[in-house]
């Protein structure tokens, strides 16, 4: 009976180091973006930098490289194409917002990879918002 308790967590342990998030034909992670400042649920001003780093190396469209579409308060439609880290958010009334970030190929479908914080403006917010590249402007 042990042995065949060793066997099945044995297997059950092969199973769980099976290829999640690997790509069977390069043997390659996931795509990934990770936000890394601020910090989730922080208190920021009303212009403050969105710090992101990515597994992918990230350049304009036209580039061919992946790039990040970054988004407020679940407007996913309503996105600025960013190619760099950090990226300044500005325009945020005062209290509470999401910020989200998509790693996307440089056709603008999505990579796979995503990343959301929420982040409480405090001042300076409501400024007019910096001219952005959005879907309705062919990107």
């Amino acid at each position: 009976m042990r042995k065949i308790l060793i066997a099945l967590a044995a297997s059950a342990l092969l199973a769980g180091c099976g290829t999640a998030g690997t790509d069977s034909a390069t043997g390659a992670g996931a795509p990934s973006v990770t936000i890394t400042g601020p910090a989730n649920n922080a208190d920021v001003a009303g212009t403050f930098p969105l710090e992101f780093t990515t597994s992918e190396e990230i350049g304009p469209p036209e580039s061919g490289k992946h790039h990040v579409h970054v988004f407020t308060d679940g407007h996913t439609d309503d996105y600025t194409v960013v190619t760099a880290s950090p990226f300044q958010i500005a325009g945020l009334p005062p209290g509470k917002h999401t910020v989200g970030v998509t790693l996307q190929n440089a056709d603008h479908s999505p990579a796979g990879a995503s990343a959301e914080i929420t982040v409480n403006v405090t001042e300076g917010g409501g400024q007019t918002p910096e001219p952005t590249q959005s879907s309705g402007d062919g990107y």
